[in-house]
């Protein structure tokens, strides 16, 4: 009797554990079904896969593992191009770029140290703007969430790879981040540091984000790389390339990087003068005309049309 009683508690157990563990392992059904619908060839498969990720977020609490992947999911698929803005306001308004980024940052929280791998190094490289525009308010919101370190440490990763793409993407981010005033000269001081880094493309890659973020704390060194072309030892002077940019991004600052631009046409030894000039031209600032017109004057020099 005994025996049979241990047995059939023996049973209970088993059965108890193999159930809470089935519970543990599985997956949301909504996010699984939305999963096979995107790896499917049926008709408006992401739309159909949308509307299970939405079902998914609602349903899913305490696995956090499902809720990020739902997140994730909806804010990679749910486009705007689903719906009728006149038609259907409030689910228009929530496939845009800034919610979908609301979700892609869910994701993060709920996983931090996968999705932050996955939006710098995976979803920057979709092909889709708006999901890339997506993904980096997602970044910006973990920047501005006080988790700088972990972010800026893969950013790094990123910008300073020999992969020409990853560099690119950290670039944009960089540059997402750094025109916010309350981030801009932290971000700008990065982006300098990386102006000695051995491989040119980060070089060219942090220039240009300094250009794209447009704050003056960047002059000083920026005229510091164009003025590189005239030192005696040919390790300390920068290359043509990242010098040209250099000059472009001082043309997208303007305000006091004027002034330095004016100094460049004005030496006539300057390999970069053509490029200021095309510099000054776009930004079409009063204080360069009488420079111009003196190069104009000058004879010999390469045809440069200026209009103003």
């Amino acid at each position: 009797m005994k025996i049979i009683v241990n047995a059939f508690l023996w049973g209970i157990i088993v059965s108890s554990l193999v159930f809470f563990c089935s519970g543990c392992t599985s997956q949301n059904t909504d996010l699984s079904k939305g999963k096979e619908l995107i790896k499917s060839d049926k008709r408006r498969k992401e739309e159909r896969a949308v509307e299970k990720f939405k079902l998914a977020v609602k349903a899913i609490q305490n696995n956090t593992k499902d809720s990020a992947e739902a997140n994730y999911l909806l804010g990679l698929y749910n486009s705007q191009g689903f719906y009728d803005a006149d038609k259907e306001p409030e689910v228009y308004n929530a496939a845009s770029i800034n919610k979908r980024g609301d979700h892609m940052y869910q994701a993060y929280k709920n996983s931090p140290k996968e999705y932050l791998e996955i939006l710098i190094f995976e979803t920057l490289r979709s092909q889709d703007t708006n999901v890339q525009d997506a993904a980096r308010y997602a970044l910006k919101k973990v920047y501005e969430s006080g988790n700088q370190q972990k972010l800026l440490k893969s950013l790094k990763k990123a910008i300073t790879s020999k992969d020409n793409r990853d560099r690119q993407d950290a670039r944009t981010v960089y540059t997402t981040i750094g025109k916010d005033p309350r981030f801009t000269q932290k971000i700008v001081e990065i982006l300098i540091g990386f102006l000695d880094y051995k491989r040119k493309e980060t070089r060219l890659n942090a220039v240009k984000s300094l250009g794209e973020i447009g704050s003056e704390i960047a002059i000083g060194k920026l005229v510091e790389i164009i003025n590189s072309g005239s030192e005696k030892r040919e390790k300390q002077r920068e290359s043509p390339e990242v010098r040209r940019l250099a000059v472009e991004a001082l043309g997208e600052i303007g305000g006091r990087a004027v002034g330095e631009l004016v100094s460049i046409i004005q030496n006539k030894g300057s390999s970069m003068r053509v490029d200021a000039i095309q510099a000054l031209e776009k930004l079409g600032d009063e204080r360069a005309v009488t420079p111009l017109l003196n190069v104009l004057n000058e004879q010999g020099g390469r045809d440069v049309i200026v209009s103003y």
